[in-house]
């Protein structure tokens, strides 16, 4: 927001980035290795009278990070130069040997930007339109979407590219089966000390039972459900309804979900993992 104000002295260029001895710690508890320390002479100039001067010496930190500022400016730094910010206002005051400096937010500026590039953006009727094809003769009513802004050269490979690949995709419930257990295998890690819970049955209205009765049919039919006589844990079936009206089949995993122990290590947050493994 105030970059027009900040400026490195004809020095800072010959400083040298340090080895970080410590991670840097943000709100929510996640770490970042910096990349490297660097010690700057930086000044803070006044918008409109460029004698009111203020200069310090900053230790900038350099981090892997997205954002669309070059620097941040620590509480420390403000506290030294007595900085006074106004987001209200947009502006940030300073003492300076001569007077009080002012420097000004270009966030006005940035936002005349953002309404000219709109308006450079071609309309809804301008901009090119997607596709709907079919890569699966066999189903030909499920459609892919192709956009609109690609090539017909791009179009072209990438229907093909998806047409002779068709067995990487689930076209029904079928599909989805057959994975040999060698390759991949879940167990419910349910506490064996604890007595398995039967729900008892609760009733259903009638329209929906008959839907019941038949999605169950279903996934019997393509091998994703099969009949068991000697149950140890039972669960209802719970409907939820979609969007466009229709039912999805749920179960009410209340019970087993509370005789399967929680993880006392569960798998963090990727973003942290990647930030935490900058720079080695």
């Amino acid at each position: 927001m105030y970059e027009h104000c900040f400026r490195l002295l004809p020095g800072a260029v010959r400083a040298k980035l340090v080895a970080p001895n410590t991670a840097l710690s943000g709100f929510s508890g996640e770490s970042v290795w910096p990349i490297g320390i660097i010690e700057l002479e930086l000044e803070l100039v006044d918008d409109d009278n460029k004698e009111l001067v203020r200069s310090t010496t900053v230790e900038f930190y350099f981090v892997r990070s997205y954002s669309k500022y070059n620097a941040h400016l620590g509480r420390t730094t403000l506290q030294k130069l007595a900085v006074i910010p106004s987001t209200v206002h947009g502006l940030v005051k300073f003492p300076t040997p001569l007077g009080i400096a002012t420097i000004r937010s270009e966030k006005q500026d940035a936002s005349v930007e953002a309404v000219e590039q709109a308006e450079k953006q071609p309309s809804e009727a301008e901009q090119p339109r997607s596709r709907m094809i079919i890569t699966n003769p066999r189903h030909p009513e499920q459609k892919i979407k192709i956009g609109g802004g690609l090539s017909e050269e791009t179009k072209f490979k990438l229907r093909n590219i998806l047409a002779s690949n068709t067995d990487f995709f689930a076209w029904n419930e079928a599909d989805m089966t057959g994975v040999p257990r060698e390759i991949a295998k879940h167990k419910l890690n349910a506490n064996p000390s604890l007595t398995p819970v039967r729900q008892k049955k609760r009733g259903v209205a009638p329209e929906r039972s008959e839907w019941l009765k038949a999605e169950v049919d279903k996934l019997v039919k393509e091998n994703i459900l099969r009949e068991v006589r000697y149950q140890t844990w039972v669960a209802n079936q719970v409907l939820v309804k979609k969007p466009d009206g229709s039912w999805r089949m749920c179960v009410d995993f209340t019970d087993i979900n509370k005789a399967c122990p929680k993880d006392n290590y569960p798998l963090p947050e990727i973003d942290w993992k990647v930030e935490s493994l900058a720079g080695f």
